[in-house]
């Protein structure tokens, strides 16, 4: 049994607005059927590290609860992307942090990192392997790996959060993810790393081979979440927080949720697609403001690169 005990986030202070895409960007003009929303963004300056970031992420969030470094007993999440190949950049959060009792989980399942871990954690919790555990997510993939000549540059911003669960009732309700990575639905849903093609990246969505079209892709982490949401039919769900790749995308799985709009709870307008973080930075943005309240049953869901898609019903 686990709980989110406090939430924390680090935006970078870089705001860029859409007004520096206009006129030069021509899928950011158009905003083609589902990827629309974006107001601005942040972008990390050269300081601005994912691992600095995702350090001040998890101070912010050890601010807000009753826990000290040293009562950590695992940090778990993504540095993105990792300046060190072996070992990870998540393994110099403990030193940084000085969470000296706790040991450290690397974990990457890209966007549905967040949901990934948050498992993760509640099983160390509920298995009594830990009691306390920190969940990371930090990018500052902007101008660290990503190609700024492509369109869809426009969408993306740098950004952590992090949270502090405990076992002190149990949050956990359900969770449903499926893995759908043949090859040619794998190539379709890939970022390749640079570290293999020299050149920077950027990550793309294209039709694979066969009867499967873009409009399929999208639509495949609605299904996910939709097993999850029909198998907790009597369970009422009070705030949805979806990756964010754009707004359209969102109101499109929402509505195949069954899900009203208003309960769709998101900074996209404000921080863009921040990959990794986007789920826990709008869970603090949101719950800082008052609008996500103890008790209420969120719906987390994201899908992936590679074809995976994870979707989660917690207590919060």
């Amino acid at each position: 049994m686990s709980r989110i005990e406090a939430t924390g986030s680090y935006l970078p202070s870089k705001i860029v607005p859409n007004s520096t895409f206009v006129g030069g960007n021509a899928l950011f003009d158009s905003m083609d059927e589902y990827f629309s929303g974006f107001e601005e963004r942040r972008h990390a300056n050269s300081d601005e590290t994912a691992l600095m970031m995702g350090v001040e992420a998890a101070k912010d969030a050890l601010e807000g609860s009753k826990y000290s470094a040293s009562d950590i007993d695992l940090i778990i999440g993504i540095i993105q992307p990792s300046r060190n190949l072996y070992g990870d950049d998540l393994n110099l959060m403990q030193h940084q942090l000085e969470a000296w009792n706790a040991s450290v989980y690397p974990l990457n399942t890209a966007c549905a990192t967040f949901i990934s871990a948050v498992s993760i954690a509640d099983s160390y919790i509920r298995t009594g392997k830990a009691k306390v555990v920190l969940v990371v997510t930090s990018t500052d993939w902007v101008n660290t790996v990503l190609d700024t000549e492509k369109p869809n540059y426009a969408f993306a911003g740098d950004g952590a959060g992090a949270v502090i669960l405990d076992g002190e009732y149990n949050s956990f309700i359900d969770q449903n993810e499926l893995n759908n990575s043949k090859p040619e639905v794998f190539d379709a849903l890939v970022m390749k790393n640079p570290q293999f093609t020299g050149k920077k990246e950027f990550f793309t969505v294209s039709p694979p081979k066969g009867r499967t079209t873009v409009k399929d892709l999208i639509l495949f982490p609605s299904s996910v979440a939709k097993t999850l949401v029909d198998r907790n039919k009597d369970i009422e769900i009070d705030c949805a927080i979806m990756h964010q790749s754009g707004y359209k995308m969102m109101q499109t799985w929402a509505d195949k949720l069954g899900i009203e709009e208003d309960k769709i709870k998101h900074t996209i307008g404000l921080y863009a697609n921040m990959t990794v973080a986007n789920i826990p930075v709008t869970l603090d943005y949101w719950s800082k403001k008052g609008e996500i309240k103890r008790d209420e049953v969120l719906l987390f869901m994201a899908p992936s690169a590679g074809g995976y898609a994870a979707a989660m019903l917690w207590r919060y």
